[in-house]
């Protein structure tokens, strides 16, 4: 009988765990009896069976398949502190793969619940961050659009009188100072200076609005997902009323 010069066979490592296929050469001296040179930790068998979260070890018989969760992190349902799986077995007991939302969480035994006690301390804290972090948003544009307001008042009060006196007479340095560099005469400056001021004031409209809108967070049975999304909308739509000022 003929035997091929090589046959695949399984390689173990120092505790006898499959990892992988090697090659085995036919023994010139033994080859009509078909007996193959064996590397170092190899045996000749079928390949174990391919599990997720497990690894084949070798019992002398057969494969004993083993838990495998090295490298992965799990939560002690008591303390919630991290473990980061080091040797192969079972997860140990008290510990869940399942990460906790946060420190008021507690082991129902199936997942992590806050307690509806800590929950309402925790819903108020949470709103109250919210509203903070939208008056500040409030606060910050604000303060771009009002650095000058003292100028932006005097030149707007100076362009209604020249308005109202038909354009004619002299103007305000308020409204030549902005007609030179401009380009424009007087009256081109005073229109545009009064649309300018009505816009930012159509602005500081909408600001106000959307600040007030905060109180939408005060509304009971809002969950802690509910309450963020609200103030992600309104952060939002104050970034658009100030992508608006820059724009002009």
């Amino acid at each position: 009988m003929t035997y091929a010069l090589t046959k695949q066979v399984c390689q173990l490592n120092e505790q006898n765990i499959y990892v992988g296929q090697t090659s085995a050469d036919l023994s010139p001296a033994e080859a009509d009896d078909g007996i193959y040179l064996m590397p170092a930790g190899t045996i000749d068998a079928e390949p174990p069976k391919d599990k997720k979260g497990f690894i084949a070890k070798w019992t002398g018989v057969e494969w004993e398949y083993i838990e495998n969760h090295i490298g992965e992190k799990f939560y002690s349902t008591v303390t919630k502190l991290p473990l980061v799986i080091s040797e192969l077995g079972v997860i140990p007991e008290g510990y869940t793969a399942i990460p906790p939302e946060s420190e008021l969480c507690e082991w129902d035994g199936s997942a992590w619940v806050i307690p509806p006690e800590k929950m309402t301390a925790l819903l108020a804290e949470k709103r109250a961050q919210l509203i903070d972090e939208i008056d500040k948003k409030a606060e910050t544009i604000y303060s771009v659009w009002t650095r000058f307001e003292a100028e932006y008042k005097a030149r707007k009060e100076a362009a209604e009188v020249f308005k109202a006196s038909g354009y004619k007479g002299e103007p305000s340095i308020y409204i030549t100072s902005f007609a030179t560099p401009a380009g424009v005469d007087n009256k081109t400056a005073t229109d545009i200076i009064l649309q300018q001021a009505a816009g930012l004031q159509k602005l500081q409209d909408h600001l106000a609005a959307l600040r007030m809108r905060k109180y939408e967070l005060k509304h009971t049975n809002l969950t802690l997902e509910q309450l963020q999304a609200i103030r992600d909308d309104i952060i939002k739509q104050m970034d658009e009323l100030m992508e608006a000022y820059n724009n002009g």
